[in-house]
């Protein structure tokens, strides 16, 4: 069992060229404010590439028409860099106006001890409440369902803020 590798173990060493730079090109999402700077990666975004004569081609979106002329004035220095991270002779930016894509901001859900516990509901207020709505909403269902929300935003009433 000690021959076995993880993927990036097995492929470090021998994977070929081309597979090591399309595994690069997929970091180069999640690693651009590095490359490019933070400044510059608020406002833009790799979005795909393309090989042509050998070298990769890559359209990078900026999110205003006000933005495209100062990437276009650091198209060198952005290309540079990015040749850099790919490991790279040469690259060639195409820069336009389009969607920019953020990298999510998801908050970390909230401590257990900062949560507040579930509504626990009695049966027999449930069915109370059932039998109020039923005489006023024909469908079951929808009874069962309205009868439900009101007996939790009671309880919840009842909760000190």
């Amino acid at each position: 069992m000690d021959d076995i590798k993880s993927t990036e173990e097995a492929l470090r060493n021998n994977a070929p060229y081309s597979l090591k730079l399309c595994m690069k090109l997929a970091e180069l999402e999640n690693h651009w404010p590095e490359v490019v700077g933070k400044a510059a990666a608020e406002r833009s975004a790799p979005v795909s590439c393309e090989y042509t004569d050998e070298v990769p081609v890559i359209s990078v979106h900026v999110d205003s028409p006000g933005v495209l002329p100062t990437m276009m004035s650091r198209r060198s220095v952005i290309s540079r860099s990015v040749s850099r991270y790919l490991g790279v002779k040469e690259v060639r930016l195409e820069i336009k106006v389009g969607k920019v894509r953020r990298q999510t901001s998801a908050k970390d859900p909230l401590p257990d001890h900062l949560r507040r516990p579930p509504v626990l509901i009695s049966e027999a207020s449930l069915q109370k409440n059932i039998r109020e709505i039923s005489a006023e909403v024909k469908d079951e269902e929808l009874a069962e369902s309205l009868a439900r929300l009101k007996t939790v935003i009671e309880r919840l009433s009842m909760r000190k803020k």
